[in-house]
Parts: structure tokens; C-alpha cells; sequence
């Protein structure tokens, strides 16, 4: 029983630190990619956007699109990254675990602007980082708003049940 207790105690550091680990790969695959693999695959994307909202295949539409998913997918991506490594600061107990956060997910977003660099067809750009930064800010304050809304309902609960 003990066992399973610590294991109990150390999964969400378990699992955000795996979620973490696996964001970062999938970032360095995707930032290893060349042009024209990554044009390939947002290609598919802005295909299916274009479908789903049946948009004029013009090239401004077809660029506008293009650039909006790309954009996107490094917001999303960072956030997941700013969301797990949120919930591994706090899950290691860390004085202050929100800048722990922010400041590898700062790194984590030049470093992959960085990388592009030596890949063909793609290029870094200030713009990106701070689209990256913004989803790793977006990706923590929401764990960090959950966390807040779990701790009051608790309170509530405890004021309740005496």
C-alpha cells in the first residue's frame, strides 16, 4: 500500500514531466523540418480549413490562411508546453514555480527559433518567439486559474461540510 501511495503522490509530476519531455520532442521534429516539409504539413490544415469554411482558393486567401495556421500551431503547441511545465514547477514545490515556467518556456521558444536556422527554407523571427512566449503566458494561466478555482472550491467545501 505504501507504494502505491507514493506512486499515487508522484503521478501529476510523473505525467506533466512526460508531457513536457514529448512537447519539447515534437517541437524539435517540427523545428528540424525544412521548408518544404513544413509547408507540407500545414498544407493539410489550411486545406481542411479551406474546405470547412468554404474559402475562395486565391492566393491572398490562401497566404492569409496559411499564415493564421501557421501562427496557430506555434501558440498552441507552446501553450501545451507553458500548461505542462506549470504543473511540473508546482508539482516539484518550487519556491516560485510560474517563473521556473516562464523562463524555460522563454528558452524553449528561442532555442526553436534558433534551430530553424539550420534547416533549409525556414527562417527565425522575433515575431515567433513572442507568439511562443504568449502561449507559454496563455498555457500556465490557465493551469494556474484551475488550480486557483480547485483551491477555492475546497475552501468552500471545507466552510460547508463544518
Amino acid at each position: 500500500m505504501k507504494v502505491l501511495s507514493r506512486i499515487k503522490s508522484k503521478l501529476p509530476l510523473i505525467i506533466s514531466a512526460a508531457i513536457v519531455l514529448a512537447t519539447l520532442a515534437a517541437l524539435f521534429v517540427f523545428s528540424g523540418q525544412d521548408g518544404e516539409e513544413s509547408s507540407q504539413t500545414s498544407g493539410m490544415i489550411v486545406d481542411f480549413v479551406m474546405k470547412l469554411f468554404r474559402l475562395s482558393d486565391d492566393a491572398e486567401t490562401l497566404n492569409t490562411v496559411t499564415f493564421i495556421v501557421r501562427k496557430l500551431a506555434h501558440f498552441t503547441i507552446f501553450a501545451i508546453l507553458g500548461a505542462s511545465l506549470c504543473q511540473f514547477t508546482s508539482s516539484l514545490k518550487l519556491l516560485r514555480p510560474y517563473i521556473s515556467t516562464l523562463i524555460v518556456g522563454l528558452c524553449a521558444a528561442i532555442l526553436n527559433e534558433l534551430q530553424q536556422l539550420g534547416s533549409n527554407g525556414r527562417t527565425a523571427s522575433a515575431r515567433d518567439v513572442a507568439i511562443d512566449f504568449a502561449g507559454v503566458i496563455v498555457g500556465s494561466l490557465i493551469v494556474w486559474g484551475i488550480r486557483r478555482l480547485m483551491q477555492n472550491h475546497r475552501k468552500i467545501k471545507k466552510t460547508v461540510d463544518k
